[in-house]
């Protein structure tokens, strides 16, 4: 009888072992399968949405130079995109600028962008290496980006679009990188505070694109460079 007894007492410990076993098996397999989905109902489904969101970007550069402007639009700069597609010491240039009268508008496009449809776009950042030579010195009167004018009775144009930014200070003379950055959407700041957004379609559009705009140079004539110059598209998904 103590033989049994002892035996039945192994046995149930042994069972009791086992079963202990499995439950502990079953919650690790539970732990294991449990998905983003799951999680995020518990939290509101507020973590599966930031998982979910990428954040991407594109940096292009321009394949258009003062192309196709219109009525009495002088750019007066010299040389082809290609001058401002890489730092090699390529420029576009302008012609030589007289004090008061010396004027000069680069607009650059044909970026080339691929935004996806689906995409928000987050930040816009343009890049520009340039300086000045000569014995005058010169201001930007501006700096903007530019986008297909929409505009269905007319054809394909350019037009300023977004944030009109201003570097106040003089061009160098030594090659120096200016940097240029706004928002997907916003108001400009300027004349009238207009509302802006960006989208994929504006900026996979071959109009989208960037200007700077001189002021007159001051005490002498000078002569303008820019080498590369690019934009920076960061965009989201989901």
């Amino acid at each position: 009888m103590k033989l049994f007894s002892l035996l039945s007492r192994t046995r149930g410990i042994g069972y009791l072992f086992v079963i202990t076993l499995c439950v502990n098996c079953k919650k690790e397999n539970n732990v294991s399968q449990f998905s983003p989905g799951s999680m995020s109902q518990s939290s509101g489904g507020n973590l599966a949405a930031r998982d979910l969101t990428q954040t991407l970007s594109q940096t292009k550069t321009a394949t258009r130079l003062n192309y196709n402007f219109e009525g009495n639009l002088v750019g007066n700069y010299i040389g082809k995109a290609e001058a401002v597609a890489f730092n090699d010491n390529v420029y576009a240039y302008t012609k030589t600028l007289a004090p008061k009268s010396g004027y000069a508008l680069l607009v650059l496009g044909g970026f080339g962008f691929d935004i996806p449809p689906a995409a928000t776009i987050q930040n816009i950042t343009v890049r520009a290496r340039r300086f000045e030579t000569g014995k005058g010195s010169i201001k930007e009167y501006y700096a903007n980006l530019v986008k297909n004018r929409e505009r269905p009775d007319l054809p394909d144009w350019w037009e300023s679009y977004g944030v009109r930014w201003v570097n106040p200070g003089y061009f160098p003379a030594k090659e120096t990188e200016v940097i240029y950055s706004q928002k997907g959407t916003g108001n400009n700041g300027g004349p009238g505070d207009w509302f802006f957004q960006w989208t994929p379609a504006r900026i996979n559009d071959p109009y989208f694109g960037v200007l700077f705009q001189l002021l007159p140079p001051e005490g002498g004539s000078v002569v303008v460079y820019y080498d590369l110059v690019e934009i920076t598209v960061e965009y989201s998904i989901g």
